[in-house]
This record gives C-alpha cells, structure tokens and sequence, in this order.
C-alpha cells in the first residue's frame, strides 16, 4: 500500500519532466512508430512514380506559417521524390503567404541532389486572381507569369523551353490550407485542361476532400501529419532519400505522449482504488 500511496504522491513536475522528454528524443530521432503507407499516399506516390524522367510536376504551395508544420513536410517529401525520378519542379502559388515557403523549399531542397535552378525547378511566385491565373496557365504560362518569383524572365529559364500550359504537365499536387487551393484546380485545371490534380491538406480539412478522392476526380490524399509521414515513409522506404522526416518525428513524438498519458491515467486510477478501498 505504502508504493500506491507514493504513487499518488509523485510531484507533477517529474511527470512534465518525463512527458517533456519523451516528447523531445523522437523529434531528434524518429523511431518510426506504426506509420505505415496508407492507399491515399499510395496512390499519389504512385502517380508520380510512374511519370517518365525529365518531365515537369506543378505543386502549388497554398498555405501560409500557421499551417507549416502539418503541410511542409508534403512539400518537402514530394520534391525530394520528384528530384530522386529525376523530374522537374514548377512550384507557384495561391496564397501570397505560401511565397515564403516556396522560396525555402525552392533554395534548400534542389541542392541535396544536385539540381540547378531554372535548369530542374522554378518558382512563379504569385498572383493575384484564382480562377484567371489558373484559366491563364492553361493557356500559356508565360502569358500570366513573364518572370520568376526572383525576378528572372521565364525565357531565359531552360525548364520552361517545354513547359508553356498546363497540358504540358502531368499533375498538380496542391497543398491546401483552406481556400483557394486543391478545389480550385479541381475547378479550373482538371475540368477544362484534363490535368490529374492531387491534394495535400491539414487534418481538420480532410473529411472536406474525401469526396472528390472517392469520386476519382482527385489523384491522391496527403492528409494532416499522418499523410505527410506516410509519403516520408515511402519515398524513403523506395530508397529515393535520406533526409530527416519532420512529419515521421512528429508522428513519433504525438504517440509517445499518448502512451505516457494512457499509462499514468491507468497507473493513478489502480493507485486510488486500491488506496481508497483499503481506507474504507
């Protein structure tokens, strides 16, 4: 009796101490725990596994800080994958917020595989007016974007030598924070111009997507951190990178959390029970 009465008595800060750690080590380490791939990431995965080298995949960043940590994993796992089968990356935007983000992940991510900028990815930037910026795209990319995010002319980029409309890329991968964003290119993209639209979104958003990925009309679901650690998993598991897997780190982190929770509710309610029938 006297180790459930101690028990009960265990100083709250030693369990923030405990908790905090075990939070911690996974985000230094990821252990991988129970992520595994499901259909949804799969699907994606496979779409753009199967796009021959040398071809140009459009992912468009719409979302801002707040949202960074569930969506840019997405959008760091895909380029890596992209980059790995040797394809091109046209990145752009919807949200003026995303700028930012697309500009980190076009600076940090081409360099660990050794590819050029305007030679293996280019960034648009952004600009205002949904619906006429994707109709425009259609059309002729230069016409809605003469020059690159940095101020380059997109004529004097060799990447966009063969990539003047949507038609020229096989499938957008829009990483959605709300609106505009995937359903946009659903709209605009996939319905007028045939392109494969697939989504990125955060967890919240997921249940909002599920019918266009149940109807056939969207090629792929990365959703929340979950979907984000299933694409780390399997470009890594392909042998495609190495890189650090924030989405991974964070998924092991959130379980260890949730076990220590489950184990101490468990542990003081055997402890009050057996405390509380031996008082009576």
């Amino acid at each position: 009796m006297k180790f459930f009465n101690y028990l009960l008595k265990i100083d709250r800060r030693i369990i923030y101490i405990v908790v905090g750690l075990l939070v911690m080590f996974p985000l230094i380490k990821p252990l991988g725990l129970g992520v595994t791939s499901g259909p949804r990431a799969r699907t994606l995965f496979e779409a753009i596994d199967a796009i021959p080298a040398g071809k140009t995949i459009l992912i468009s960043v719409d979302f801002d800080p707040s949202s960074m940590p569930e969506l840019y994993p997405m959008l760091a796992a895909v380029m890596r994958h992209a980059f790995a089968k040797d394809l091109k990356v046209l990145l752009c935007g919807l949200w003026v917020t995303g700028a930012g983000l697309a500009d980190k992940a076009a600076t940090e991510i081409p360099p660990e595989f050794g590819k050029k900028y305007g030679e293996d990815v280019v960034f648009l930037g952004w600009k205002a007016g949904v619906d006429a910026v994707i109709l425009g795209m259609g059309e002729n990319i230069k016409n809605v974007y003469p020059v690159d995010y940095y101020g380059r002319p997109l004529d004097s980029l060799p990447m966009m030598n063969d990539v003047r409309q949507l038609r020229d890329i096989p499938i957008v991968f829009a990483i959605s924070a709300g609106t505009p964003g995937y359903q946009d290119w659903l709209l605009y993209a996939q319905s007028r111009y045939g392109m494969r639209v697939g989504a990125g979104v955060t967890a919240v958003s997921a249940a909002d997507a599920y019918p266009y990925l149940q109807t056939g009309q969207m090629t792929g679901l990365l959703a929340g951190m979950k979907g984000g650690a299933e694409y780390e998993v399997l470009v890594q598991k392909a042998g495609y990178s190495k890189a650090y897997m924030p989405a991974v780190a964070a998924m092991d982190s959130q379980s260890l959390a949730h076990v220590i929770i489950l184990l101490l509710v468990i542990v003081g309610n055997v402890a009050y029970f057996a405390t509380r029938k031996r008082g009576a």
